[in-house]
């Protein structure tokens, strides 16, 4: 695929399946380690929902706590209301930033996650220490401040490894530095988070 549409952010957006290059790559960590595979994908983007959902040896859930998303099930991050040890495999992509109670969605991430379970995560990042305020609070001042009107936090990579290893995950920081693959449009830096629940 060499026909992209460039997003004003520079991303290149598929025109056929409508996937960002974060999601292509994210399909491309995924497509040879979800065989036989019980997945949860929160937040889910349609075009990387319709190709895992698709495989036939996956189980494949999604959730959406707000509605935004079609999704199948509504899980609070926050308190996900099913037993420990249910799934392989967690996609939590551009999530943790929205979430008040950040560390205790760690914790239930974990939770949840089978031994030997892997958790995808991204967020936007940034350099030094994560930067977060209690007292920042309407809209206006979340753009200005974190990047989005409905963003809480920003985090450095640094930042959200020490939290993550703090609620129990081994955690892998996976960079990406050049775009050595035109023909699926990713972007030449990007950082992907696997944290991994081991026994």
């Amino acid at each position: 695929m060499t026909n992209f549409v460039i997003l004003k952010t520079g991303d290149k957006l598929c025109p056929n399946c409508g996937s960002l290059p974060r999601t292509r790559r994210l399909f491309s960590m995924l497509e040879n380690q979800v065989t036989d595979k019980k997945i949860l994908h929160f937040s889910p983007s349609k075009s990387l929902s319709n190709r895992l959902s698709k495989i036939s040896s996956v189980t494949y859930e999604s959730s959406d706590y707000m509605g935004e998303f079609v999704a199948d099930k509504n899980y609070n991050i926050e308190a996900i209301n099913i037993g420990d040890n249910s799934y392989d495999v967690i996609i939590c992509y551009h999530i943790l930033e929205h979430i008040q109670q950040d560390v205790k969605a760690m914790e239930e991430l974990y939770r949840v996650l089978k031994p030997e379970g892997m958790c995808y995560i991204q967020t936007p990042f940034k350099m030094g220490e994560i930067y977060e305020d209690d007292t920042i609070l309407t809209p206006a001042a979340r753009l200005k401040y974190f990047g989005q009107e409905d963003h809480l936090r920003i985090y450095s990579v640094e930042g959200l490894t020490l939290r993550l290893r703090k609620a129990g995950f081994k955690v892998e920081v996976r960079s990406f530095t050049e775009d050595d693959n035109h023909f699926n449009g990713f972007n030449p830096s990007e950082t992907v988070i696997v944290a991994v629940k081991e026994t």
